[in-house]
């Protein structure tokens, strides 16, 4: 999850964040069809981002308690 996240889903969230910014110092450009466009698409791979970032640590959370169980 965390390389899925590091090398697909960032770099396609802070590309389209990018352009989104360039649209808003248009003038006019925050009420462009294209602006909206984009504004749903960086939600979209922002909010799975946050969802495998969650999945990642709930992961790592399992692993721990696992291995300190062994421990007991």
């Amino acid at each position: 999850m965390t390389f899925f996240n590091l090398f697909y889903l960032e770099p396609s969230a802070t590309n389209i964040m990018f352009k989104r910014y360039e649209l808003e110092e248009e003038k006019g450009g925050k009420d462009s069809e294209k602006y909206k466009k984009l504004v749903g698409k960086f939600g979209k791979f922002h909010g799975i981002s946050s969802l495998t970032n969650l999945i990642a640590l709930m992961g790592g959370v399992a692993h721990a308690y696992f291995m300190a169980s062994a421990l007991v």
